[in-house]
């Protein structure tokens, strides 16, 4: 009598063993089948994922490494987030450019929300509102109105000009605010040489925001259980209080104004509020100004060429305006040279896909963080044959500006999609008046030691932060001849 029920418990044993393997099977194929239509990347490992492959000192250079083993498109998962790393010019278009409205949204930042930073540009997501406002940003920047806005820059200029020749050693100080004092003025209306409070508030902005901007900077973005934590556990809760210290600085600009930016939006009906929040990200932006310096102090040849068209063009009795612009096209390419030389935003602020896309067959998760790669795109070698040297003339063509040979740094270094930067033309003209007055009036050359030699310039070009920030260093500037000396200094006292 107990034989029979000896063989249905083995039976239903059996049973339960079978349909647990399949259960299991099937979970594991399934896993595999999205792991494959994923797109490729290094293998995750448990729970972690691929947190130790994430780039930990040289962002663009790691991420481009990746690329070059893994695809154009390439794939993460760190702490259960999915992480699309995108490595050349033609896939970021693709995806970004032509889908646009699936990731024009900015990934969620514990960070940004806890500094109050959400107001920010650049940190909010695809919304109405979003739109509303960088239509009425962007109408400010755009090339026809870019012109009223030329003569306050050449002033600004002439000031720097001035300031080199009075004191050259502080040459990194002096660039750094006449970057701010056009920005100031344009977007503000405010002068920072007589009140240097905004001009304080707007680079310590610029320096959080960069801080928050770099992925892997604070773990609570990855541990979200940190969030949980109460404020006395001893570890992992002192992003709080670096938080709160951020917030607190961040307090809104109450000075007077004058014509500029600002008071045109709120003119238009905007939110005060609001348009002081936009205009603020202007600065935000800013870029690392030396850049040009040390590059020609580098490259003394690029340098003199430079001279030379500027010779033949301005003369030697006055100072370049923008209304040379267009017949210096090697200035023009060495400014493209120096920004793709050194990208100073190696992966720019990255994006987020707001569904599920697909892309080249793999499936592109909805919440991705999308990371592009634009150091890896200032070194493919289809567009920059040699990217490590510096060559303005592969942006020439029989003496003329010539992208069709070497693509133009601007259309990666902005951005991509609808998240561009509106600035980008009030930051070209910038770059241009700064970089041919200067290389019209003085030599940059490397600092002298004690014995007279000059210094190295193996400056550490650092990619570790969202911002890749050059080294200090020093440089011999002087002006090229009396006559130059004359024109920058007779030009000061005739704009005031």
């Amino acid at each position: 009598m107990t034989q029979p029920v000896a063989q249905d418990m083995t039976s239903s044993q059996w049973l339960i063993v079978l349909v647990t393997g399949a259960i299991v099977l099937v979970t594991v194929y399934a896993r595999r089948q999205a792991r494959r239509h994923l797109p490729p990347g290094p293998h995750p490992l448990p729970i972690i994922g691929n947190a130790l492959d994430f780039p930990k000192s040289h962002l663009g250079r790691e991420f481009r490494d990746i690329s070059l083993k893994h695809g154009d498109v390439s794939y993460l998962k760190v702490l259960g987030q999915s992480i699309i790393v995108i490595g050349s010019y033609e896939a970021a278009c693709e995806i970004l450019e032509k889908r646009s409205a699936n990731y024009s949204n900015r990934p969620e930042s514990v960070m940004v929300n806890r500094t109050n930073l959400d107001w920010m540009f650049v940190f909010q997501n695809y919304t109405p509102e979003w739109r509303h406002y960088r239509k009425a940003f962007h109408g400010q920047f755009i090339p026809a109105r870019l012109a009223s806005y030329e003569p306050l820059v050449t002033q600004v200029n002439r000031i720097l000009l001035n300031n080199l020749l009075s004191t050259p050693e502080k040459f990194s100080e002096h660039l750094k605010l006449a970057f701010a004092a056009a920005i100031l003025r344009v977007v503000y209306g405010i002068d920072p040489a007589s009140s240097a409070q905004p001009y304080e508030l707007v680079k310590r902005l610029s320096l959080i925001a960069e801080d928050i901007s770099t992925p892997g900077r604070h773990p609570v973005e990855a541990f979200s259980f940190m969030e949980r934590l109460p404020d006395w556990f001893p570890l992992g809760t002192g992003y709080r209080k670096l938080a709160e210290g951020w917030r607190k600085e961040i307090a809104d600009e109450k000075s007077g104004i004058k014509d500029s930016i600002l008071t045109r939006l709120i003119e238009d009906g905007e939110d005060e509020k609001l348009a002081r929040n936009l205009t603020a990200t202007t600065y935000a932006g800013e870029r690392d100004d030396a850049l040009l310096m040390l590059a020609m102090a580098k490259f003394p040849d690029a340098q003199r060429r430079a001279q030379a068209e500027l010779d033949a063009v301005v003369g030697h009795d006055r100072l370049p305006t923008f209304a040379d612009s267009p017949a210096l096209p090697y200035v023009h390419a060495l400014i493209r040279e120096t920004v793709r030389w050194h990208v100073v935003a190696p992966i720019g602020v990255p994006h987020r896909s707001e569904q599920d896309d697909e892309y080249g067959g793999f499936l592109i998760p909805k919440g991705s963080v999308v990371i592009t790669n634009a150091w890896a795109m200032s070194r493919d070698e289809r567009s920059y044959p040699d990217p490590e040297a510096f060559r303005p003339d592969r942006f020439l063509t029989d003496g003329k500006l010539d992208f069709s040979v070497a693509r133009d740094p601007f259309d990666y270094i902005f951005g991509f999609g609808r998240r561009i930067c509106p600035g980008m033309h009030f930051a070209d003209r910038s770059l241009f008046i700064h970089c041919a007055s200067i290389l019209h009036t003085m030599f940059i050359s490397p600092a002298l030691d004690v014995r007279g030699q000059p210094r190295s310039l193996d400056v550490h070009m650092g990619n570790e932060f969202a911002i890749a920030h050059i080294a200090p260093f020093q440089l011999r500037i002087t002006p090229r001849d009396l006559r130059r000396a004359e024109l920058i200094r007779s030009s000061v006292s005739t704009a005031a």
